[in-house]
């Protein structure tokens, strides 16, 4: 049944949570000629569910309350709902809940019906030594509570309107693809102490994933929709230094590199960071990246596994991280096919097209906005440059092997044609494997490969990916060892005991339920997880970024020279605030170039052996202070080697020189809606241009 929004609702004495102890609960309702009904199952209260009495009522197991205001029979009230967890309850949780089936969805791709598994494994759970962990892990992350009618999830009639999503799991539109279902959701606790009760809509997501045979253990999403709840979730889901709207969000399982895959070679390598450590990695090099939490989800009070809660990227999401409006967006994806989820291909198609005459310069020009596709529309970016180089070097590094014949995401905002397609990681689990896994040479029509293969033929693009090449993967580069593992361990801490819930849930799923092609072990921490992390943190992470330069050099894709690095008084660079007591050098070669207009020293258009630009500078191993008198506030400093071996990446470093007062002013960063200014390069300005020629709407000027 679905209501409007009302403004009463019955309230517990007690709020949601995790609980040690068994307690007295009250609940009270808003008008006193009302009665109060409630439901222990998941189901929606009625008008002939249970009659609760003035009495308390004491809670000492896990429990899933339900309750709503009736008069004269019919309801007055929403329906307010509540999750009491019990950890050490949930040790027992049995494998035949009251009115839940035995089976679960008919396999597609083989013979039979997968048996259902609700118990957490008896082996571990009795274990002293384990039992602990197990009862530790739940407090160790938020809880997300699901509470629906079970009918809603595991009715086993074949029906639309009626019938279970975990039955009919959307494997085909003729098998629930689609198909939602009112739900009561709770986000509860951890680090972040949330608070959250909101209904909306449930459904399945995935690809592969829900398929019964091949995974159990599906992924969810969750849709706010008018006729459920609120049309959009404003809650601070990430931190209250991120976005809080949201019109969708998906509770992702692990299928790839988890305990139940039906592949026994990845069970036994399962970690639970891949995908994540992707996002987080683009979010670190500055760009939108679906964000995420671990999260405990509960079934109708039944421990379902260790999920993350990721953003969907969507209309929403677009307006939200990229501004303007939702209706201005291309969001295009492939799965099992090409598609654009939102808006159309137009821009798409037009990009892999001209992306296809590249190593024409004037097309490459066309492809970053400076000059017009024909004289009859104005110029428009098409590409993100930096943000598709970064990326593919994030899938570069990781050797993803499950990516671009599907697996990605790209969004532009069509309305605003002065930011081009920017290049979204996701589902990135199939990472991290053979150390010395090459990927380079992937090349799918109209995927982003297919787009990158085609600009590596021209020279701008190719040394502007040598730029951020060396800038990930040399010195304290993001993509370095040092960072990648400080990356993968906050991974690792978030969820060092969780890992032991999961292994109880799901451990022993093919071992003791089906085994698939062959039977598994009983998957453990200890047995599986910490080895595996043993084996990326000793043999992975030390070499693989030695691995990714050496294959980036053997097809010529990385300078063959030391790019120059900046000292302050003789030292490393510690601090970007500089006084004019300060001293600004440059070491490297004997031939260093440098730009002060955030224009390139070097050109690449006429001489694939590169030419020094007009505003290009010959460092004399002076102070580069001296030679920025006039200048104040923010600065940016280009500068590039040469020697006899070649040209050095392109480094650059943005410092603040002091007024007089040594007050430091807040740097400036360019409104992403203003029509972009370019160097003579094709790079994208990121502040205000000094002097020297730049290219905007497709036309040169001079900036004195």
């Amino acid at each position: 049944m679905v209501v409007a929004p009302m403004l009463s609702q019955p309230k517990f004495s007690k709020p949601h949570g995790l609980y040690k102890n068994r307690f007295s609960l009250k609940i009270t309702k808003s008008d006193a000629s009302a009665e109060i009904r409630f439901t222990t199952d998941g189901s929606e209260p009625t008008a002939n569910s249970k009659l609760y009495s003035t009495s308390s009522t004491i809670v000492q197991s896990t429990t899933i309350l339900r309750a709503a205001e009736f008069k004269n029979g019919e309801r007055i009230s929403d329906i307010n709902t509540v999750s009491y967890i019990f950890p050490t309850d949930v040790l027992k949780q049995s494998n035949t809940p009251t009115g839940y089936p035995s089976t679960w969805g008919k396999f597609t791709s083989m013979s039979g019906t997968a048996i259902a598994d609700y118990e957490m494994d008896p082996e571990m759970t009795s274990d002293k030594q384990l039992a602990p962990k197990i009862v530790d892990g739940f407090y160790s992350l938020p809880i997300l509570s699901i509470v629906s009618d079970k009918n809603n999830f595991f009715n086993q009639t074949k029906d639309p309107n009626t019938g279970g999503i975990y039955i009919y799991t959307g494997t085909s539109e003729s098998n629930g693809r689609g198909w939602e279902r009112p739900a009561s959701v709770e986000l509860i606790g951890g680090n972040q102490d949330f608070d959250l009760s909101v209904n909306c809509a449930i459904k399945m997501h995935g690809g592969q994933g829900r398929v019964p045979e091949k995974n159990p253990k599906h992924s969810f999403r969750l849709v706010f929709k008018d006729e459920y709840g609120p049309n959009i979730l404003d809650y601070p889901v990430y931190g209250q230094e991120n976005i809080s709207e949201f019109n969708s969000l998906i509770i992702r399982t692990f299928y790839n590199y988890s305990w139940t895959h039906s592949d026994g070679t990845q069970r036994k390598q399962a970690q639970y960071e891949r995908d994540l450590w992707a996002r987080r990695m683009q979010k670190r090099m500055g760009y939108c990246a679906s964000d995420g939490i671990y999260v405990h989800v509960f079934l109708n009070g039944m421990y379902w596994g260790l999920y993350n809660l990721a953003e969907r990227i969507d209309e929403t999401y677009c307006r939200e991280h990229l501004g303007g409006k939702k209706s201005d967006y291309d969001i295009i994806k492939r799965e099992d096919y090409l598609e654009a989820t939102e808006g159309s291909l137009d821009k798409w198609n037009l990009l892999v097209s001209l992306s296809e005459k590249a190593s024409d310069n004037n097309v490459y020009l066309t492809l970053l906005g400076q000059l017009p596709v024909n004289n009859a529309v104005e110029p428009e970016v098409f590409l993100d440059v930096d943000n598709l180089i970064d990326y593919m070097l994030i899938n570069q590094y990781g050797g993803n092997a499950d990516w671009d014949q599907h697996n990605w995401i790209a969004v532009r905002n069509r309305e605003r044609g002065n930011r081009g397609f920017q290049f979204i990681c996701w589902d990135t689990e199939q990472t991290f494997q053979s150390v010395s896994r090459n990927v380079l040479d992937i090349n799918n029509k109209s995927c982003p490969t297919y787009i990158f293969l085609n600009l590596m033929k021209n020279r701008t693009f190719l040394h502007r990916y040598m730029d951020r090449a060396y800038k990930h993967l040399t010195h304290d580069g993001l993509l370095t060892e040092k960072k990648a593992v400080e990356l993968w361990d906050s991974l690792y801490n978030a969820i060092s005991l969780a890992v032991y819930d999961e292994a109880a849930r799901w451990g022993d799923y093919r071992r003791d339920v089906h085994p698939y092609s062959s039977k598994g072990e009983l998957y453990s921490v200890d047995g599986h997880y910490l080895p595996e992390r043993q084996r990326l943190l000793t043999s992975y992470f030390p070499t693989r970024t030695a691995t990714v330069i050496s294959q980036l050099k053997s097809k010529g894709w990385f300078p063959k020279e030391e790019a120059p690095t900046f000292l302050v008084n003789g030292e490393d660079v510690q601090s970007d605030s500089l006084t004019r007591d300060d001293v600004l050098t440059l070491s490297g070669t004997s031939r260093i170039l440098y730009t002060t207009d955030l224009s390139d020293p070097v050109s690449w258009v006429t001489n694939s052996s590169g030419n020094p630009t007009p505003t290009a500078q010959l460092y004399d191993g002076g102070n580069l202070l001296d030679l920025l008198q006039d200048t104040k506030g923010w600065v940016t400093i280009r500068a590039i080697n040469q020697s006899n071996a070649g040209w050095s990446a392109t480094i650059d470093h943005s410092f603040y020189i002091k007024n007089e007062t040594g007050i430091m002013a807040a740097k400036q960063e360019p409104d992403q809606y203003v029509s972009p200014i370019f160097d003579l390069q094709g790079h994208r300005l990121t502040g205000a241009p000094r002097h020297g020629i730049y290219i905007q709407n497709g036309k040169k000027y001079m900036k004195h």
